[in-house]
């Protein structure tokens, strides 16, 4: 019993956008792909459905083979600090550069490219959810105890998926909702950072996950946050398409 429970007390802190956030981000990435990089994914996949790749890393975590990929799915940067690998605990910016490598890599096995692109596909899209880049204090918002509409919950949860689900739309609605009447050179622009550029935003924006009076968030959190969420799944899913362009290309 305590096993479960510490394997339940991980799995939480693991954890990025929800099922349906990685989706959206998937599906944005994969309007944008070049064609070139699809028939590249394609070859190497069977298929360039970024969305149904995107939670393949969150499913993983229930097989023991891949235990030791735990702290690759966050990073920690203390509010006034920047970057230093190996100072704090997590390494998903580490491992963004890695497996574009992998994918770079002529001599990488394919398997090793599989696993690093749909790798890849989830940790873009994790750096983008602010709690991802902790602050090294609450595990990411897990430990901040909150209630949603009455029902207990932790801030954590709230990004991953309760904002995202209380839209009621499908992955794909929101994705094509989300890129309705957005600028192109924003767009383009976005597609050409990098994983310490959008990591900084994450450290920056967290900020305003915190701020809020009382524990019982609703209405008027969505009102206060809808807007940034909604900008960082656009954001992630530019950015990833921008990241498989320059290595498929």
């Amino acid at each position: 019993m305590r096993n479960t429970f510490l394997l339940l007390f991980m799995f939480s802190y693991l954890l990025g956008w929800g099922n349906t956030g990685h989706r959206v981000v998937g599906k944005v990435a994969e309007y944008h792909l070049t064609e070139k990089a699809k028939q590249n994914i394609i070859s190497l996949i069977g298929h360039h459905d970024l969305a149904m790749l995107s939670n393949w890393a969150d499913e993983i975590k229930s097989d023991p083979n891949w235990r030791h990929a735990n702290d690759w799915h966050y990073a920690t940067i203390p509010d006034g600090e920047d970057y230093k690998p190996g100072k704090h605990r997590g390494k998903i910016i580490e491992k963004v550069q890695e497996f574009s490598e992998v994918l770079l890599e002529n001599r990488s096995l394919k398997l090793e490219k599989q696993n690093a692109l749909k790798f890849l596909i989830h940790f873009i899209g994790d750096i983008h959810q602010p709690l991802h880049i902790g602050n090294g204090n609450d595990r990411g918002g897990n430990s901040v105890k909150v209630k949603w509409f009455n029902e207990p919950t932790n801030l954590h949860t709230i990004w991953d998926s309760k904002m995202i689900d209380s839209q009621n739309l499908s992955y794909t609605e929101y994705a094509n909702f989300i890129l309705t009447g957005i600028d192109e050179v924003v767009l383009d622009k976005w597609k050409r950072d990098d994983a310490l550029t959008y990591s900084y935003e994450s450290r920056d924006y967290r900020n305003q996950c915190y701020d809020y009076e009382g524990d019982n968030l609703s209405y008027n959190y969505i009102f206060k946050n809808k807007s940034l969420l909604e900008k960082r799944l656009l954001q992630g899913g530019l950015r990833l398409a921008g990241t498989l362009n320059r290595i498929f290309k």
